[in-house]
């Protein structure tokens, strides 16, 4: 049966401990000591959108400067009274291979929270803790991953550490990484899955909470003789997005069917639920990724007072709006509500025209003329809005109420972000239509023959009946000057013949 633990044993550093942690006074190094080219610490986080993966892992070594420089950084080197390296705090203080901490923040990315593999000797004991603390809430069932070193005998699970002051003001007077968070004792269960590797599964019953923080430690003999240890940790679960980040896979819009001289906007409206504001708007004139000049837009503007929590039946507050440089008639706006809301028409109020907001800044401030009603579909997932003319330079904007659906990312509690497409579609009143002229024949390069009048087929028709055989004047005139040519033809030949 696989050995559980939970919150049942605990321990305290010793005095022993506390001392060999204390640095001594920085003296210089003899010529001849391994020179530190470190740290080597490698950026553990491995997350993606809304999924934590960390990485905490470092080597316990008994002289970590000769063995590991490229792990030792200068000035975390202790020295003992006469200025030799003192080994064991020195080796506690470095050999991190891997960590999530603030060391490795740039304009462009800061690190999600904390997590390190802390290790020392004391006497026969090896010891590694893990400070564990986030920036974004960490959900119940978390995992952590801790493969300990195999031959670490009699290995403890320790879920509390007993200090004086409590865990919270024994953390934050680490530093000031530390004091960013709030800690508190963790609620977790432990479970050995594999004896022989010594690779231990540490469950986060409650997971943490936005800026705070947990810690647990393992202890065990260190192997007489031996020269260093290694212990890793991975920890893997769905994390809440921060402020203006976005989780999931995004929807695009398609482009709508367009008769001649119509055109559109194809826009699109991220937001969070966990988010005050808007994550993205994105802007495109006749198809999604076009980079056709843009001439309006449909799009929205939103709002959440407080950050927090976010679930099912949830509201959220909406303006939406539609612009345009260009002149349009029989215009309409369309939003649909893809993902994550539906509309409530109810709440659907401040029409504002021109829009509100920063649409009259941006240079929509002409009114629109003929604005018709605003429809929500059954479902509440689409707005219509039918506009008998847009000028030029014109905006109009109402403010409505979503409720959040519930939708969650695949295999995790977090809510799929909302996400709306929107179109701005209608006729382009400087387009028009070319008319179609008579098309003329194409020159010939061979003659063409001129035109032929058939003979008459002889007729026994009476001439007192001529005017209703269709028969014209020339040709009764064409068949009497044939008739008197063959007659003068005759007469010549009697001629001939005397």
């Amino acid at each position: 049966m696989i050995p559980m633990h939970r919150l049942t044993i605990s321990t305290a550093l010793t005095a022993a401990v506390a001392t060999a942690l204390i640095a001594g006074p920085a003296m210089a190094s003899p010529s001849d000591e391994n020179q530190p080219t470190g740290p080597g610490t490698a950026n553990g986080d491995k997350s993606t959108a809304c999924r934590a993966d960390w990485t905490a892992a470092a080597i316990l070594d008994t002289d970590i400067l000769a063995h590991h420089p490229e792990l030792v950084s200068k000035d975390a080197i202790t020295r003992n009274a006469d200025g030799t390296v003192n080994k064991i705090a020195t080796g506690s203080n470095n050999g991190y291979t891997s960590k999530i901490s603030t060391n490795f923040n740039t304009e462009t990315y800061k690190a999600p929270g904390m997590f390190e593999a802390n290790h020392w000797i004391a006497g026969s004991t090896q010891n590694w803790r893990f400070p564990v603390a986030t920036k974004n809430k960490l959900v119940a069932g978390t995992t952590i991953t801790v493969d300990l070193p195999d031959d670490m005998a009699d290995t403890t699970f320790i879920g509390k550490l007993e200090t004086r002051a409590g865990l919270n003001a024994y953390m934050q007077a680490w530093g000031p990484r530390e004091a960013e968070y709030t800690w508190n004792d963790g609620d977790f269960t432990a479970t050995l899955m594999d004896a022989a590797k010594n690779i231990w599964t540490i469950t986060l019953n409650k997971g943490l909470d936005a800026n705070t923080g947990t810690i647990f430690q393992f202890t065990g003999t260190f192997p007489e003789g031996a020269e260093s240890s290694t212990a890793s940790a991975n920890l893997v679960g769905a994390q809440f997005p921060a402020d203006g980040q976005v989780c999931g896979d995004l929807p695009t819009p398609a482009t709508p069917k367009l008769t001649k001289c119509q055109v559109t906007t194809v826009d699109r409206t991220v937001w969070s639920p966990y988010s005050r504001d808007i994550n993205e708007r994105s802007k495109y004139s006749s198809s999604w990724g076009s980079e056709e000049p843009k001439w309006g837009e449909a799009n929205a503007d939103g709002w959440f007072t407080s950050r927090g929590e976010a679930k099912a039946g949830d509201s959220r507050t909406l303006r939406l709006y539609g612009a345009t440089h260009k002149d349009l008639t029989n215009a309409t706006l369309t939003i649909k509500a893809v993902q994550g809301l539906t509309f409530d028409a109810s709440t659907i109020n401040t029409i504002s025209n021109p829009g509100a907001g920063a649409l009259q800044g941006n240079g929509f401030t002409n009114t629109v003329e003929g604005l018709g009603d605003i429809k929500v579909s059954e479902d509440g997932k689409t707005i219509t809005v039918m506009i008998a003319h847009m000028p030029a330079n014109s905006s109009f904007s109402f403010n409505i109420n979503g409720t959040l659906t519930g939708e969650t990312l695949e295999g995790s509690p977090i809510l799929a972000p909302i996400v709306l497409h929107n179109w701005l579609t209608g006729t382009d009143s400087e387009c028009t239509v070319p008319t179609e002229e008579p098309s003329t024949p194409a020159p010939s390069d061979s003659p063409t023959p001129e035109a032929t009048t058939p003979a008459p087929t002889p007729s026994a028709t009476p001439s007192g009946n001529l005017a209703r055989t269709g028969a014209d004047t020339p040709m009764l005139a064409g068949a009497a000057i044939m008739a008197g040519l063959a007659g003068l033809g005759a007469l010549a030949l009697r001629r001939r013949q005397r």
